[in-house]
């Protein structure tokens, strides 16, 4: 297996509140390698955000803080970096496509000045250049008439065109690392694919990792090669795609997968759910957060003890809780390595 380009261990993140110190992040390892694409999936509230945000080192200030873990690109925490010089990573080595375009680009300036400015801050090219890389970026990711989008502000741009805009912000200076968090969110089913794929195009021809963060599966299933699974700030089951949807392993995994309408559903059939709700960050326990939604009163010794997050398999990990493992999940299971 080669080197991972990106690599997560044990991250841990917390907000300072009227309520003290709140943990959102609980010990979240993952890594992605060069021109594979991981999945990050869960219900809104898992921390999927936080932790893309933590990894770029944009968490909200004052409040957000890392409290431990590494976050390693080729193998240098960035995490211990001044910020003078994660400002020449961030948008250079990694960058990130945000959920919501039209909050994220300014909307005071035109969308080909924004893309100028990433490129004029990280390549050092004159405005003229720059300006004529940002046109090529804009065709790239297939906005028609670039020449003259490019002098045009975020509000006269559909949402499909703001995202592909964004996605040019993000490849301007050709990242080894890229995350989208919810790229698709409030676009129409046609435009979705349309991003998709054109995430997956840039991907092959520049031989980029991609973190895709979001809550449907289906789109993990075309697009990722790997998949980590959160509920309540924490990774529950972590696998290849293959593995993962052949045979999930925790009960939160399988809920989720059984929510997806099939094709064969009868007309008028409900469609499953999971009881209950993502738990408050406030009334989070070191116990398995998700039994409760299985119906499950833990003990205050349960609750105390954090299940190890173990490999059943090669490469197919799930937290070893036995209220929420498959019957069989335990079958020659083992203990955790050191960055688990």
């Amino acid at each position: 297996m080669s080197q991972p380009l990106l690599e997560v261990r044990n991250l841990h993140v917390g907000f300072q509140t009227d309520h003290g110190l709140l943990e959102a992040v609980d010990g979240v390892s993952f890594s992605v390698e060069a021109g594979k694409t991981l999945g990050l999936v869960g219900e809104s509230g898992c921390g999927k955000s936080v932790t893309a945000r933590a990894i770029m080192r944009l968490l909200e200030q004052p409040s957000g803080k890392v409290l431990g873990g590494e976050v390693l690109l080729h193998g240098r925490d960035i995490l211990k970096l001044d910020l003078a010089d994660m400002r020449n990573i961030r948008g250079n080595e990694i960058a990130m496509i945000f959920q919501e375009p039209m909050s994220a680009l300014n909307p005071v300036h035109r969308v080909g000045k924004q893309i100028v400015e990433n490129i004029h801050l990280h390549q050092k090219l004159n405005p003229q250049a720059a300006l004529k890389r940002a046109v090529e970026l804009m065709e790239w990711v297939g906005i028609p008439a670039p020449d003259k989008r490019i002098h045009e502000y975020p509000h006269q741009l559909s949402g499909g065109m703001r995202q592909r805009v964004m996605i040019a912000m993000a490849l301007s200076c050709n990242p080894k690392v890229l995350i989208a968090d919810e790229p698709t969110t409030a676009l129409d089913v046609t435009v979705q694919a349309q991003i998709l794929d054109l995430i997956n195009r840039l991907q092959k021809e520049t031989g980029m990792a991609v973190i895709l963060i979001t809550h449907d599966l289906g789109v993990v299933a075309e697009t990722c090669d790997e998949v980590a699974v959160m509920y309540a700030g924490r990774l529950v089951e972590r696998a290849s795609v293959q593995s993962l949807f052949a045979h999930p392993r925790h009960a939160y995994t399988r809920g989720l997968l059984s929510s997806i309408p099939a094709p064969d559903t009868a007309p008028q059939t409900l469609l499953k759910t999971i009881p209950g709700n993502v738990p408050s960050i406030r009334n989070y326990i070191q116990g398995s957060r998700f039994a409760a939604r299985l119906g499950i009163e833990l003990t205050s010794e349960q609750k105390a003890k954090r299940p190890p997050f173990a490999e059943i398999e090669p490469g197919h990990w799930v937290e070893n809780c036995p209220f929420c493992l498959a019957p069989d999940a335990l079958k020659n299971s083992t203990s955790p390595t050191s960055d688990e």
